[in-house]
C-alpha cells in the first residue's frame, strides 16, 4: 500500500532532476583512529565492522558543476543517534547532543539547509559527525540513502512522507471518532469503545514519525514517551475489543498479559536510557507472541457462529501477517518499514464491519422482540382493562359504602351547628369522622386520619366506625374514649398508624372537653370578638403501643364560638413547586371567614385548596362547629 502511494506521488509529482541521491563515495573515520575506510550508507555501521559505543565522521565529496539557482539542502532521514553536520567545514545543523551530555534524538528527521554562501562551484565536502552509545541501535546513516538538492524538492519529499503518515493517521482518527461518538450516543456495546481506544492509541504511536511534528518545538522526551506508551497499550485494547465483541470472559492468562502490558506502558512514561526502552520492547514482543494464540483460540471458538467472527478473523490474519513482517524487518535490518499500520488499519476496518454486522443482527432480533412484545402488551392491556373495570366497579361500590359509613354532618342540635367536608385523594380514603348524641343532650365528635390512603386505609376506617358505635354510647370522657379505641385498634394496625381527636360538647354546662392522639389540634374562633387561637394539646399516635398517656383538655363555651377540626391533608397539600399549603394559609382563610356561615366558610376553604394544589397528596377532611 505504501509503495502504491509512492508510485502515485512520483507519477503526479515526479522527483526533479535537481535532487541527487548520495549513495556512493562515503568514507568513515572512527574517533581516535587514523584509518579512513570506505563505507555504505543505508547500511548500519555495526554491520560494517564497527562496535558500539561509537563516534566518528562520515565524509563525502559532492561536485557542484554550476552555481545553483535555488537554495540547497541535505536530507539524511533519521540518523542513529546524535549528529553534527558540516558543509565545507561550517556547521549547518545538529540533532541530539554529544558526550559528556550525550542525548540521542534518533526519531527526528535530519533536514539541514545549506546557505548559498557555503556553496562552491566544483568540489564540496559534506562531513557528518555521529555518536551512538546504544547497543540496541545499528548506528549511523542507515535508514535510507541521503539526498542533496534544492530545498523545495527535498521539502516536497518530506511533505509526501508526512502526507502518507497523516493520511493513515486520519483514517485511524476517523475510526476513533466514529466508534467513540457511536458509543457515547448508544452505549450499546463496549466493543466499539475499545475499538476507538485501539485507533487513538495507534495514532499516538505513529505521531512521532511525522516529520513536521519535530519542527513544532515539542520536547523530544514527550514524543519518545508518547511513542512507546501508545505502542505498548494499544494491543490491550485490540484484545479487549475482540473479547467484548463475542461477550467472552477474559482468561487469566490474557488478564496477566494485559496487566504486564499496562505496567510496561506506564513505565515508558518515565525517563530511562534508550537501551532500557528497547529491552522493554523485546518483552512487549514476547507478550505480543503470547496474545496471538489467545486471539486465534477466541476467533476459532466463534468462527462458525457469527459472520462478525469471520470478518474479524480475516482482519486479524492480515494484521498478524503485517505485524510479523514488520517485527522481522526491524530485527534484521533495524529499519522500521511501518508495515504494522496497514495490518492494524485492515483489522480496524474489519472491526467496524463486525460491529455493524452485530448491530444489524441485534436490530433484527430487537425488532422481532418488539413485535412479540407488542402482541403480548396488547393481550395484557386487554386483560388489564378487564381487571381495571372490575376494580373500578369495586371501588365505586366501596366509595358508596364509605359514604354511608361516613355520613356528611350537616345538622343543628340545640345551640350547636355543624358542617363537614370530605375529599378523599382516591375514590375511597382513610379519613373518618362521626358523632354521637347522648341521652343528656351532650354530643361527642370523632375525627381520625389513618396513615396512607386507598383500600387498606379505608378498611381500617370502617373498623373505626364499628368501634366508635360500640364505645360512644358508654364513654363520654375523651381521654378514656381514645384509650379504649387504641386498645381495640392495636391488634389491627401494623404500619397504618392513626391520629385522632375526640371532642365532647356539654351544651347544658357550656363546656368543651377534648383529647388528642397525634392529631392537629383544632382551632377555636369567636365570630363576635373576631379572635382565632389554636387549642393546645398533643398526644401519642394511636396503634403504636398499649400503654399510653392521654390527657383531657377543657374549654369554656360561649356564644359566638366556632371550632374548626381538620386532618393534615389540608396543610400538607402541595402546589406544582412542591410548596406546602401550611398553617398560615389555613388561618388566613379562617380569619377571612368570620362573617360567613359554616357552609360558606367550608366551601371557601375547599375552593382555595383546589386552586392551590394541582392534585391532592392526601385525603382532606374537616368540619366546623358553631355555638349560638
Amino acid at each position: 500500500m505504501r509503495y502504491l502511494f509512492l508510485l502515485l506521488f512520483f507519477f503526479v509529482y515526479p522527483l526533479g532532476a535537481e535532487v541527487i541521491s548520495l549513495e556512493s563515495g562515503w568514507t568513515f573515520q572512527e574517533e581516535g583512529k587514523k584509518e579512513i575506510n570506505p563505507v555504505l550508507v543505508g547500511v548500519p555501521l555495526v554491520k560494517q565492522g564497527y562496535n558500539v559505543p561509537l563516534r566518528g565522521k562520515y565524509r563525502l565529496k559532492i561536485s557542484v558543476p554550476t552555481f545553483p539557482e535555488f537554495s540547497q539542502a541535505i536530507y539524511m532521514d533519521r540518523v542513529h543517534s546524535a549528529d553534527q553536520t558540516f558543509w565545507n567545514g561550517v556547521p549547518i545543523g545538529t540533532t541530539g547532543s554529544f558526550s559528556p551530555e550525550y542525548y540521542p534524538y534518533w526519531y527526528k528527521v535530519r533536514y539541514y539547509e545549506i546557505p548559498n554562501s557555503l556553496l562552491k562551484q566544483g568540489e564540496n565536502e559534506l562531513v557528518v559527525d555521529i555518536e551512538c552509545r546504544e547497543t540496541q541501535f545499528r548506528c549511523g546513516i542507515f535508514r535510507s540513502i541521503p539526498y542533496f538538492g534544492t530545498q523545495d524538492e527535498i521539502k516536497d519529499k518530506m511533505v509526501f512522507e508526512d502526507v502518507n503518515q497523516i493520511l493513515i493517521g486520519a483514517l485511524f482518527f476517523g475510526i476513533f471518532l466514529q466508534q467513540a461518538i457511536g458509543y457515547a450516543l448508544n452505549r450499546s456495546s463496549k466493543s466499539g469503545l475499545y475499538l476507538a481506544g485501539t485507533a487513538i492509541f495507534f495514532v499516538g504511536w505513529r505521531l512521532p514519525s511525522i516529520n513536521k511534528i519535530h519542527f513544532l518545538l515539542i520536547h523530544p522526551e514527550i514524543l519518545v514517551r508518547l511513542l512507546f506508551f501508545c505502542q505498548f497499550i494499544f494491543p490491550v485494547f485490540i484484545m479487549l475489543f475482540v473479547h467484548t465483541l463475542f461477550d467472552r470472559r477474559i482468561t487469566k492468562l490474557a488478564v496477566i498479559t494485559f496487566f504486564l502490558d499496562t505496567v510496561l506502558a506506564f513505565t515508558q512514561l518515565f525517563s530511562m536510557e534508550p537501551d532500557h526502552r528497547f529491552y522493554l520492547v523485546y518483552i512487549w514482543y514476547f507478550l505480543l507472541a503470547v496474545k496471538v494464540p489467545i486471539l486465534i483460540q477466541l476467533l476459532v471458538r466463534n468462527y462458525k457462529k457469527t459472520a462478525e467472527a469471520v470478518v474479524v478473523s480475516l482482519g486479524a490474519l492480515v494484521a498478524t501477517f503485517f505485524g510479523i513482517a514488520d517485527v522481522l524487518t526491524d530485527l534484521i535490518t533495524g529499519k522500521n518499514a511501518y508495515l504494522t499500520q496497514y495490518g492494524i488499519l485492515t483489522f480496524l476496518f474489519a472491526g467496524v464491519l463486525a460491529i455493524a454486522l452485530q448491530s444489524a443482527r441485534t436490530r433484527r432480533e430487537l425488532r422481532n422482540l418488539n413485535e412479540s412484545l407488542e402482541m403480548l402488551i396488547t393481550l395484557r392491556t386487554q386483560e388489564l382493562h378487564k381487571q381495571y373495570k372490575l376494580l373500578h366497579d369495586d371501588l365505586v361500590m366501596a366509595a358508596g359504602l364509605q359514604a354511608k359509613l361516613i355520613p356528611p354532618m350537616e345538622f343543628k342540635h340545640h345551640t350547636l351547628s355543624v358542617a363537614s367536608v370530605f375529599m378523599p385523594m382516591e375514590k375511597i380514603g382513610g379519613d373518618y369522622f362521626d358523632y354521637y348524641i347522648h341521652e343528656d343532650g351532650s354530643i361527642t365528635f370523632l375525627l381520625c386520619d389513618v396513615l396512607g390512603h386507598g383500600i387498606a386505609a379505608a378498611l381500617i376506617a370502617s373498623m373505626l366506625k364499628v368501634n366508635f358505635l360500640e364505645i360512644a354510647p358508654k364513654v363520654k370522657d375523651p381521654s378514656n374514649f381514645l384509650l379504649e379505641l387504641n386498645m381495640k385498634m392495636l391488634p389491627v394496625v401494623e404500619k397504618n398508624y392513626i391520629t385522632a381527636v375526640v371532642s365532647h360538647f356539654d351544651l347544658k354546662h357550656s363546656i368543651l372537653k377534648y383529647s388528642v392522639m397525634g392529631h392537629p389540634s383544632p382551632y377555636s374562633m369567636n365570630v363576635v370578638s373576631n379572635s382565632l387561637t389554636p387549642l393546645g394539646g398533643r398526644g401519642p399516635i394511636m396503634g403504636w403501643k398499649k400503654d399510653v398517656l392521654v390527657e383531657t383538655f377543657s374549654h369554656q363555651l360561649s356564644s359566638g364560638d366556632r371550632f374548626f377540626f381538620y386532618t393534615d391533608g389540608i396543610t400538607e397539600s402541595q402546589n406544582k413547586n412542591r410548596e406546602l399549603y401550611g398553617e398560615s394559609r389555613l388561618r388566613e382563610q379562617l380569619v377571612g371567614g368570620f362573617h360567613l356561615s359554616l357552609s360558606e366558610l367550608n366551601e371557601k376553604i375547599k375552593k382555595d385548596i383546589r386552586n392551590f394544589a394541582f392534585r391532592l397528596s392526601d385525603d382532606v377532611t374537616y368540619f366546623t362547629i358553631d355555638i349560638k
